[in-house]
């Protein structure tokens, strides 16, 4: 009898110190692993990232600034999960790279393909500058560059992949910001990356849509789907922005500000809208600043695109 009473308090020992393991062990898992909450975008997130880029300098394709930056973006990337792809090119004799972070798929059959675009690089000349001996200085970049990157890597923080039911591939093009200017393509990063697209992405081919992203962070900015963009694609975001209480959404009319990544991306049958303040006054002059930018401003964009990509980027 006193051998079982023994026995006894020994199993009960032994359970209640498993019981003590297991209480601790689910203690350590929620204090190390992330939280399945998804977060709400920031604007002033997304406004500390393009005061981070401009930092770097002028990001001037091929430039040491240019480089960093890019090897900065690639880490928050990185950082947040995304698996990265550089992509690299010489244009006008000049070394550059696109970078591509992916999430989602998982060898899901027949998954759907989601394309979210911006541009890294800024704009080798102020050429829109209202002083001409301006037209030799690099121009500001904040805007017309860092904007853009700001809400992608905002995005990239807070979008929950798996509730878009799609394979979400953001794009960080290079050699987009000199059209224009003697030797430099128009839109240079984007043709390189369609025309090397389904040897170096397999996981980016068949994209349903793609959306642009440029000079999204301007004071009192009105946003804009871009001339020649998909008219489904501007209604169904434009809805979306409408339902949060967000105005000053417009259809581009001529004569005002071209932005045209988007289509490259429509010629190749991509259904493609590009979302741009195109009445900020600062393009490509010195004079484009980060104190020209809001968090308010990017947190429309970031918000909108989050929302409608959320509930499955319907149109």
């Amino acid at each position: 009898m006193r051998r079982l009473r023994s026995y006894s308090i020994e199993l009960f020992l032994v359970i209640v110190l498993a019981g003590a393991v297991g209480f601790f062990a689910y203690l350590g898992y929620g204090l190390l692993s992330p939280s399945l909450t998804a977060e709400p975008f920031s604007g002033e997130q997304a406004l500390r990232y393009a005061v981070e880029q401009t930092e770097f300098g002028d990001r001037i394709t091929g430039t040491e600034p240019n480089i960093r930056a890019g090897d900065w973006i690639i880490e928050q990337l990185r950082e947040q999960g995304w698996d990265v792809i550089i992509q690299p090119f010489t244009i006008n004799g000049t070394p550059a790279r696109n970078i591509v972070a992916i999430q989602g798929g998982g060898g899901i059959a027949n998954q759907r393909v989601a394309l979210l675009t911006t541009h890294y690089d800024s704009r080798v000349y102020a050429d829109r500058d209202p002083q001409v001996a301006n037209h030799i200085q690099p121009a500001g970049g904040a805007n017309a560059g860092a904007s853009g990157v700001g809400v992608l890597l905002e995005l990239g923080r807070t979008l929950d992949v798996a509730l878009t039911g799609h394979t979400v591939c953001m794009v960080f093009l290079d050699a987009e910001d000199n059209g224009g200017l003697e030797g430099w393509p128009a839109n240079g990063g984007a043709q390189i990356f369609l025309s090397r697209f389904e040897e170096d992405f397999p996981r980016c081919v068949g994209p349903r849509f793609a959306v642009h992203v440029a000079q999204v962070g301007g004071l009192e900015q009105e946003f804009y789907a871009a001339g020649e963009s998909d008219p489904a694609l501007q209604t169904s975001i434009w809805q979306i922005s409408q339902e949060q209480g967000y105005v000053g959404w417009r259809v581009q009319s001529s004569g005002e500000g071209l932005i045209n990544t988007h289509v490259r991306f429509r010629e190749q049958g991509i259904p493609a809208i590009a979302i741009a303040g195109l009445n900020y006054p600062y393009r490509h002059t010195i004079a484009d600043t980060v104190d020209k930018l809001s968090a308010q401003a990017m947190e429309q964009i970031g918000r909108t695109l989050k929302t409608w990509l959320e509930r499955g980027a319907p149109f």
